[in-house]
């Protein structure tokens, strides 16, 4: 609305619109002034019916011829007290079909508000679910992170550990193949001399077995079979 409009614009539209022929109601003032809201124009235009009778009555004083017979003045005063009737009816019935089509639109926008109320409190409600949700999602995905980290963590201590058995196993493979060698060669020194005792037995052919030959057979029985 532009701007506010005051009961004298209503009442002043009111008989603008009965000087041209036209019953005045709200949709009509509303219409020749170009604005105004329902409720304002139906407050001033009920003032405009209450005052009607007096005005009416004052511009029947003004006119009234003083020479004038007594039956017709009468006569006059009959029919427009008939004419204020019938103009009190159809402001009335004006009157009620205005209040219910206000009464009506107020109920539709009644309900157009708690539309709105309810779809406003389902929109909130699923935005709380989603805020949830995203909360929710938080929490999985910082757990997974963990789980992600503690594995990594695992994965580089079991790499550390199999490189650590790795670098054990090739000393001990070393270790192996040096007492391998250490034991081969401690069979083939005491072989040795076995042979030339047998051959210095054999020419004497007399007395005990040397001692080296003993010893040297004690030490082929005890061989680890692993190197057998």
């Amino acid at each position: 609305m532009a701007r506010g409009i005051t009961e004298t614009d209503v009442h002043t539209a009111a008989d603008e619109l009965v000087a041209v022929g036209e019953r005045p109601t709200v949709e009509r003032i509303r219409a020749h002034l170009g604005t105004g809201s329902p409720n304002t124009v139906t407050r001033h235009l009920d003032t405009w019916w209450q005052g009607l009778g007096r005005r009416l009555h004052m511009q029947q004083v003004r006119l009234a011829v003083p020479d004038a017979p007594e039956v017709v003045t009468a006569l006059a005063g009959e029919w427009w007290e008939r004419a204020l009737a019938a103009a009190r009816i159809e402001c009335a019935q004006a009157l009620a079909i205005e209040r219910s089509t206000l009464l009506q639109d107020q109920e539709a926008l009644n309900e157009e508000r708690a539309r709105l109320a309810d779809e406003t409190s389902a929109l909130r409600a699923e935005l709380d679910a989603a805020r949830h949700s995203l909360q929710v999602a938080q929490v999985q995905a910082t757990e997974q992170q963990r789980l992600i980290d503690q594995l990594q963590r695992q994965s580089g201590e079991l790499a550390q550990q199999r490189d650590m058995a790795l670098a054990r196993s090739k000393e001990l493979e070393v270790a192996r193949e040096a007492l391998q060698g250490h034991l081969q060669r401690a069979e083939d020194s005491p072989a040795q001399s076995v042979k030339a005792s047998l051959s210095t037995f054999a020419r004497q052919k007399t007395g005990p077995m040397p001692r080296s030959i003993v010893c040297a057979k004690k030490q082929k029985s005890f061989r680890p079979s692993s190197l057998r």
